[in-house]
């Protein structure tokens, strides 16, 4: 009863999905000829650390990174744990997640996640679903879950949004594979709007061409008619699990598209890359882009333009304080937000390419 499929995913553009960590130079890492060497500290202070209480207690004091000399920074020593070509815009960058054995991978909740956000987008329109169903004046997390009900299914006691109801519950999605810790990279990472690029900041990625795997299935139990004893469950739509592809397909190019007209007289790179993936969306059907990780903004993460077309989008905005730059007393108009992208910034400081855009290959094996 569980339908197979397999994915094969491969990184367009560098992703990041971050551990909450952020590594400081010369405590986590040192730079050196353009190269940056992750520091193993448990290896480094068997390595360093003496009985003699005195110059124990020096070190200490000392930043593990300035202990080093240069000769000390090869990549097989035993207090370096991996090495990463170019080296971050300032004195810290943020850890990507990895495996125990420091490869990175992508959590099945990040997919997946990416997932229900198509699906959230196609509903949206088959379903002729409005701003009325977000609830006016409640917290910000619980505003939407009406909304999610309409969706994803709810619980008829409760006549809520539930997890135990939720559609979702019949898409199971792995971990990936593990790919090779040369794999990642070091980006430095801008805010950018119409009018020019932020602060920049670092990010540890993993770097485009990276392919990866999963497992995928769907548990068509739960579309039986021994499951439709239970109420609240949305049966009737399966169909859009089994339909992923061309959903995903549809929402990359409209997507696409928008990020492309956004770019324009901006960056060509930027356009040249959106341009390449409408191409691609044109040529096969058995593959869809979406993007994932950091970076992903309010565009990734929610149903996104449609929502902007409803005649209540104008007081949602406002009551729940979109389009506020943080320090900012201005507010983007709601025509046109969002008005703002992370984008992967040159050495001149130029955009170069948007962060985590995928290639999915979806193969049914049963």
């Amino acid at each position: 009863m569980m339908a197979r499929i397999e994915l094969t995913v491969k990184v367009l553009t560098p992703l990041h999905i971050g551990t909450g960590t952020a590594l400081t130079e010369g405590f986590d890492y040192v730079c050196h000829n353009g190269k940056t060497y992750r520091l193993d500290l448990d290896a480094l202070a068997e390595e360093l650390y003496t009985r003699d209480p005195e110059f124990t207690e020096m070190l200490l004091r000392t930043p593990p990174g300035q202990l080093l000399k240069p000769e000390d920074l090869r990549p097989d020593a035993p207090y370096i744990r991996y090495v990463l070509p170019g080296v971050p815009g300032g004195q810290q960058f943020r850890e990507a997640i990895k495996d125990p054995r420091d490869r990175p991978y992508i959590p099945g909740s990040s997919l997946k996640g990416a997932l229900r956000t198509i699906i959230a987008w196609h509903a949206w329109k088959e379903l002729r679903l409005s701003l009325t169903h977000i609830g006016l004046g409640e917290k910000e997390k619980r505003a939407t879950e009406d909304l999610e009900a309409e969706i994803f299914g709810r619980d008829p006691k409760k006549g809520r949004h539930s997890p135990h109801h939720d559609l979702l519950r019949a898409l199971k999605v792995s971990d990936s594979t593990s790919a090779d810790t040369s794999d990642l990279g070091l980006y430095n990472v801008q805010v950018w709007t119409k009018r020019g690029g932020g602060a920049p900041i670092a990010v540890e990625a993993i770097r485009p061409g990276t392919e990866f795997r999963f497992s995928v299935g769907i548990d068509d139990a739960l579309f039986s008619t021994w499951a439709a004893r239970a109420e609240g469950f949305p049966l009737k739509r399966g169909e859009w699990l089994r339909d992923l592809p061309r959903l995903a397909r549809e929402r990359a190019r409209e997507r696409a598209e928008r990020e492309r007209d956004w770019w324009g007289g901006i960056s060509g790179e930027m356009v040249g890359f959106f341009g390449d993936v409408l191409g691609a969306l044109e040529k096969t059907k058995k593959g869809f882009a979406v993007q994932i990780g950091f970076g992903t903004g309010w565009e990734g993460m929610t149903i996104g333009a449609p929502l902007k077309t409803d005649p209540l989008w104008p007081d949602i905005y406002r009551r729940y304080g979109l389009g506020r730059a943080p320090g900012s007393r201005g507010r983007t108009p709601p025509d046109e937000f969002p008005a703002s992208r992370r984008v992967v910034v040159g050495k001149d400081g130029k955009p170069r390419l948007p962060l985590g855009w995928i290639w999915v290959k979806w193969e049914v094996i049963r």
